[in-house]
């Protein structure tokens, strides 16, 4: 560990450093949940936790982390001997004639790297004719840590899905510098997303200075006005935040402040709401807007919508009764 990488040379800091390192060794001696490797950003995000049931849960959550890898990477080990065991079985003279990839077969074998350029080229495609979408990625003072490695992860997630997508949109990432929070997390992810070829746009300027105005739609789940039709001229915005602290309308303020047009899904238009918050993950909100876009059925397009959240037959007649 780099303690003046960490501190910067702030003696108070080290001071700080050294009691917290003490006590995550402890916790480790104790049986807590601690991961085996801390790196330097790992203790520089446990000096910025404010208090110790914060400390302990950010450690679970990287030890639960790293068992999953130490799982993933024995069922990759185990995979790959059974391949090496593969041949040597349909090798063996039996008399029939081997079917399958490995042996016989009238089918072409698609490899996952033929999908990926495929893929690829669609979304090359939509990023010269289809319609754009934009990402607000200026929201990182308003997230926690947590919440920035949550909303990097939707993200990632959001991409996927809007590549695999009949139709996809030509994403616009907004608001977003290389060295932002968001972004730095966003590229640890996705380590190519800054190549030449990568089919994404990220741009530090302002949504206003890319589209015209006039064009803009801001998706916010705290305003009044319901979307009632898909809009193909319109460029709809989605803002990147997780807001598991912080449920101030910041998306409705910040539309307001900029004098953009705004709406909200119709949820309750369509479905019996049951418990929790009506705002969707970005990768929600995006495969809405996408099955919207194809089939113009706000029904088709609230699939995505968690089942969790909406009241079965049974609990609707309890309350109608």
């Amino acid at each position: 560990v780099d303690h003046d990488a960490i501190t910067k040379g702030n003696s108070e800091l080290l001071q700080k450093l050294k009691v917290l390192m003490l006590e995550v060794e402890v916790l480790r001696q104790e049986g807590e949940k601690v991961p085996e490797k801390m790196t330097n950003e790992r203790w520089e995000e446990i000096l910025k936790a404010k208090s110790k049931s914060q400390r302990i849960k950010q450690l679970a959550f990287w030890w639960i982390n790293e068992k999953k890898k130490e799982k993933d990477k024995e069922k990759k080990q185990l995979k790959r001997l059974a391949r090496e065991e593969s041949p040597k079985k349909m090798t063996e003279d039996n008399g029939h004639i081997t079917y399958g990839f490995g042996g016989s077969t009238i089918f072409l074998r698609m490899y996952e790297t033929t999908i990926d350029r495929w893929k690829n080229w669609k979304l090359m495609e939509a990023m010269l004719f289809s319609q754009s979408l934009v990402i607000d990625c200026g929201y990182d003072t308003h997230m926690n840590n947590a919440e920035l490695s949550n909303c990097a992860k939707q993200m990632v997630i959001l991409f996927a899905e809007n590549r695999a997508h009949r139709e996809p949109f030509n994403l616009y990432f907004c608001n977003a510098p290389r060295d932002s929070k968001l972004l730095t997390k966003l590229e640890k992810l996705v380590p190519t997303i800054y190549n030449p070829d990568f089919p994404v746009n990220i741009t530090e300027k302002h949504y206003t200075e890319v589209f015209p105005k006039e064009k803009l739609v801001y998706l916010t789940p705290h305003c009044r006005e319901e979307l009632k039709e898909y809009n193909d001229d319109d460029i709809y915005i989605i803002g990147a935040m997780v807001d598991k602290v912080n449920n101030e309308p910041l998306s409705l303020g910040k539309a307001k402040a900029e004098g953009l047009r705004r709406a909200k899904f119709p949820l309750d238009r369509y479905l019996d709401w049951g418990c929790g918050t009506k705002s969707l993950t970005i990768n929600q909100s995006l495969n809405v807007m996408l099955d919207l876009r194809v089939t113009g059925d706000w029904d088709k397009a609230f699939i995505h919508v968690p089942k969790r959240k909406i009241r079965t037959e049974q609990e609707s007649e309890a309350i109608y009764r």
